[in-house]
């Protein structure tokens, strides 16, 4: 889903502009970090127009003391938008917010979060210096001087960041929209918006701090992030959110019923195990005991069958067995005796296992019933209060432009 996040960075200890510029086009030691998308400098003075990175080395040679050497925005690319139309967009920001008066390098990076989807980003890195037909031709350092390419204090602007702020998320609406995406984003906080439950889920800063504080703090960070997950996204609608619910509820239950039947496969392959088991032990035991059968009516191999029978039965009733083949007898009855009862508790637990099942989904469809229930309440309250509300019209402004780069 896309989110809004533009943070413009300007900083005289900001890291030197030339070695800034080479981690962001993944150039020289940041060569292996790969994720690069996309890459281009623009509004160069002459001196740098077939070099860029000139430029930004010039900048950290001749800038004044203490003076910032570059501004950098950097800007959260929509999901949804394949490459190449977030790359058009990112173009489309670097020519609105800077027109021709400042000298630029773009970079799309798409690393990938934690849930393994590409997280695109870009850095707009750029010289507060504007450029015009005066200072186009100048040198290097005069380029930088006092006399040379004046700063724009409009970049000092307090209000500055939520211009750039507006201006992004409407060029990132008209982006979405002209690719048939459904949703919209807002610039203002979520206070604003009136979403409390959304703006109490607000993630601190990993500043940092021991080993321990930092596992604890990202442990936090995360959970945060599965708590508004699971809200329903701002620019959904009262009808909108219920149907996110209710979604959400049967996502829910078809869960439990395909780990229910996850299960209770497993546990099926485990009886039909132990019943062919219990099978093998039976037909040894039989099989056994016909083997012995046979050697005691071999001893009677002269005398007929029925006289062989006879005689065979009255010497079992007569004489006991050898100690050897009463104690395989007895060792043959006491597997099978363990194996049955082994066949027994699997049933039983497989049997307490289904009832804990059923229970399990008889509770959580009833949860989600009464939520669906309350939720449909809630909203029919909601329809009568609006049916007796007169219709107010609202009409919504847009944010200023920058009046640069048009």
């Amino acid at each position: 889903m896309a989110i809004v996040h533009v943070v413009m960075k300007s900083s005289s200890q900001a890291p030197p502009a030339a070695a800034h510029a080479q981690y962001i086009a993944r150039d020289g030691q940041y060569e292996q970090r790969g994720g690069l998308e996309l890459v281009e400098s623009g509004n160069m003075p002459e001196f740098a127009r077939d070099d860029p990175h000139s430029f930004w080395q010039a900048a950290d040679d001749f800038e004044r003391k203490n003076g910032r050497a570059y501004t950098e925005l950097q800007i959260a690319l929509p999901r949804e938008l394949a490459p190449e139309q977030r790359n058009e967009l990112a173009r489309d920001a670097a020519r609105e917010l800077l027109g021709e008066r400042f000298a630029y390098t773009l970079a799309v990076h798409t690393p990938l979060a934690k849930d393994n989807v590409e997280q695109p980003h870009m850095h707009l890195m750029f010289s507060e210096r504007a450029i015009d037909e005066r200072t186009r031709e100048l040198s290097e350092e005069q380029f930088f001087k006092r006399s040379g390419a004046k700063k724009d204090p409009e970049w000092n602007a307090r209000d500055k960041p939520m211009e750039v702020r507006e201006k992004w998320v409407e060029m990132m609406n008209a982006a979405m929209e002209r690719h048939g995406h459904e949703q919209r984003l807002d610039h203002r906080s979520w206070a604003d918006q009136g979403r409390p439950d959304l703006a109490e889920l607000v993630e601190p800063k990993l500043l940092a701090g021991s080993e321990a504080e930092a596992r604890a703090l990202h442990a936090h960070v995360d959970g945060l992030r599965q708590q508004r997950a699971e809200l329903p996204a701002p620019h959904l609608s009262q009808d909108k959110v219920i149907e996110h619910w209710e979604q959400g509820a049967e996502r829910q239950i078809a869960q439990v019923r395909e780990r229910e039947a996850q299960e209770l496969s497993r546990l099926d392959k485990l009886i039909a195990a132990a019943k062919e088991f219990a099978h093998e032990v039976k037909d040894r035991t039989v099989a056994f005991a016909k083997d012995i059968k046979e050697r005691a009516g071999s001893l009677f191999g002269k005398e007929p069958r029925e006289e062989q029978a006879k005689a065979s039965k009255e010497q079992e009733q007569a004489r006991p067995p050898t100690p050897e083949m009463q104690a395989r007898l007895d060792e043959l009855l006491a597997g099978f005796h363990r194996r049955m009862d082994a066949q027994q508790s699997v049933e039983a637990k497989l049997a307490d296992f289904g009832n804990r099942m059923d229970t399990k989904l008889q509770q959580e469809q009833a949860q989600a019933l009464a939520r669906q229930q309350q939720e449909q309440a809630l909203k029919q309250g909601q329809d009568q209060t609006k049916a007796k509300e007169p219709e107010v019209e609202q009409e919504h402004s847009r944010g200023r432009g920058f009046g640069i780069g048009r």
